[in-house]
């Protein structure tokens, strides 16, 4: 860890991650993003992970299904809707998927990458009115990205807690005016796997690992 890592404040105390507040995850392919995702969810109850990228993280517990029709109503049950590689289809099972989430109310939705989400099965207007309004319906997402200049800024304003691995360029220009020039001067200092977490409701920046994740935030 490098002496400026070091010289950051510890958490006072592990912040509460409600039900209804947005998560953002932001990294380059193999910083942990997904890894760290699959540790953020394991403090929620009833999870739709929408898949549309193939990797090799494992969600335990989680039943994988194709179509968004085999969710049914188990609001006790975890899912990885993995679609396939159609765009149609997966356009499809993806935005009545959120439709039932809407509907039945509760539900914490991983998305793994919004860059695809919202440019290329063109899905942003959903993803806001979720990011938007999903507080009221109990909502959460949990928004994986790694370009946050390429990604619509309610994602990044709309979220109260930000994980933020190394980055750089246009990237931290977005970052500093979404979120705080304060996160951008420690993002810049990372190394490996180690990420900087942003509370937008207290303001505090720390740092810390996927690993330890208790210590920054837990259920609330």
């Amino acid at each position: 860890m490098s002496d400026a890592l070091a010289r950051l404040t510890p958490a006072k105390s592990a912040a509460k991650w409600k039900q209804g507040e947005h998560v953002i995850i932001i990294g380059d392919t193999g910083s942990g993003k997904t890894y760290l995702e699959s540790k953020l969810l394991d403090l929620r109850d009833h999870t739709i992970v929408i898949k549309t990228k193939p990797d090799d993280i494992k969600f335990p517990g989680y039943r994988t299904i194709k179509k968004y029709t085999d969710i049914g109503d188990l609001k006790t049950s975890k899912f990885v809707l993995d679609a396939g590689f159609d765009m149609g289809l997966q356009r499809h099972h993806i935005a009545n998927a959120i439709n039932l989430a809407w509907k039945q109310e509760g539900w914490t939705i991983a998305v793994d990458e919004t860059y695809y989400w919202t440019s290329v099965l063109r899905l942003e207007r959903q993803l806001n009115m979720l990011l938007t309004q999903g507080r009221s319906k109990h909502l959460t997402i949990v928004a994986g990205m790694q370009r946050p200049a390429w990604i619509s800024r309610f994602a990044l304003s709309q979220a109260t807690h930000a994980f933020i691995f190394r980055c750089e360029g246009r990237d931290l220009t977005t970052l500093s005016q979404a979120l705080s020039p304060k996160v951008v001067k420690q993002v810049e200092d990372l190394r490996g796997h180690d990420f900087v977490y942003f509370n937008r409701a207290t303001r505090e920046v720390v740092t810390g690992n996927a690993n330890k994740l208790s210590e920054i935030i837990v259920r609330g």
